[in-house]
């Protein structure tokens, strides 16, 4: 794929290399986020240079047709520093787009998406690999890149608190929603999805990774309270189970809820929009995020929220959710007791989530990451 040598005036004959070595790992956020900057691109700089690197096997069609260099499936100790520069090199590219890390030593100046720095904010939620590796890549990669690409405001500002990054070289590219979120589906695939996961009629959602940080103990706490209290409703946990997730179900387990808790897995992608349709409402109250992409999804598809008050889940979803403290199980509850009870709040919310959703658009997002291309790369 190497070209002949291409003009220095005009950057957008520039070639852009992606590192999308997320995309069909199951990744949560990263993989989402990776992929609809790839269709965002797609759909609305069809004609620029890009070229994606994706692990060996991934189909096209979750590439969005961007001509690919297929990299070898290995640890991250393997491809960031050897297999993915040697793909760099070998496919041309003048600017490199990683997430998180980028390689010691690239062939090309580069541009990195940090999601969230979550091991600095809240080591606990990390394990002592996980923090160590962070700690050593992340701060080195800031330094070298030529723009930093931050999800929210909020996470722009703790990465210069942090990090001593200069706010003037961070942008805010969010990611976009899948058009496929929408407030209307067809009733036969909805009750099809819900046949296949074996969900009652009415549940409360929450969909993601589990893990410490995401708040499932206190969330459940707050559930099984509603539930003594005659709640007719389901918990239904949507997502694979990721780090130091073990103590947190034995908690939740503790809880004896029975069959008004459900794990389905990691639920395929197909699958989600007919599942946020399906929810009586949505709950997300984390600890930490830097964007919360399931609650955009759920805001597109209509669903009342019940988001955390945090500082980016608050920039997301705006006056288009109800929030409780993360750390207070009887806010929690008295909040998602009201977002299921209340007709004119559900009402509200149903409206207004669309509304929401829709300033996160496919074209925002590429022309975000558009301008900070063209930042990093007139230096």
């Amino acid at each position: 794929m190497p070209r002949g040598k291409r003009p220095q005036g005009d950057i957008e004959l520039k070639r852009v290399g992606i590192d999308a070595h997320a995309i069909g790992s199951r990744a949560g956020g990263n993989e989402t986020y990776m992929r609809e900057l790839l269709f965002a691109l797609r759909e609305h700089a069809p004609r620029r240079d890009f070229v994606v690197y994706a692990q060996r096997g991934v189909s096209p069609t979750m590439l969005a047709g961007w001509p690919v260099v297929p990299l070898p499936r290995a640890s991250s100790f393997l491809r960031v520093p050897i297999t993915l520069p040697r793909a760099v090199q070998r496919s041309g590219a003048d600017l490199l787009h990683v997430q998180y890390n980028a390689p010691p030593v690239s062939p090309c100046p580069f541009v990195v998406s940090v999601h969230d720095i979550g091991w600095v904010k809240h080591p606990q939620f990390f394990t002592p690999g996980m923090r160590s590796r962070l700690a050593l890549l992340t701060p080195n990669t800031l330094r070298r890149a030529r723009r930093v690409f931050a999800l929210t405001r909020a996470i722009a500002q703790e990465i210069a608190e942090v990090y001593g990054t200069p706010i003037e070289r961070i942008d805010v590219v969010s990611p976009a929603v899948d058009p496929v979120y929408q407030p209307h589906h067809v009733d036969s695939e909805v009750d099809a999805v819900r046949q296949r996961y074996h969900l009652p009629s009415d549940f409360v959602l929450y969909t993601g990774a589990l893990q410490p940080r995401k708040n499932l103990t206190r969330l459940a706490t707050a559930f099984s309270r509603l539930v003594k209290k005659g709640l007719p409703h389901a918990l239904v946990i949507a997502g694979r189970r990721a780090w130091l997730h073990k103590g947190m179900l034995d908690d939740i387990e503790k809880l004896n809820l029975g069959d008004r808790i459900h794990f389905t897995g990691y639920v395929e992608q197909a699958d989600l929009p007919c599942l946020y349709a399906a929810a009586s409402a949505f709950v997300y109250v984390s600890i930490y995020e830097g964007f919360g992409l399931p609650v955009l999804e759920a805001l597109a598809s209509g669903t009342p929220v019940l988001g955390s008050s945090i500082p980016a889940i608050k920039e997301v979803a705006g006056d288009a959710a109800v929030y409780c403290h993360p750390l207070d199980v009887y806010d929690m509850e008295a909040k998602l007791d009201r977002v299921l009870t209340d007709t004119d709040l559900r009402n509200a919310l149903r409206a207004a989530g669309p509304k929401r959703a829709a300033r996160f658009t496919r074209k925002a997002m590429a022309n975000a990451a558009l301008e900070g291309y063209r930042r990093a790369l007139e230096r």
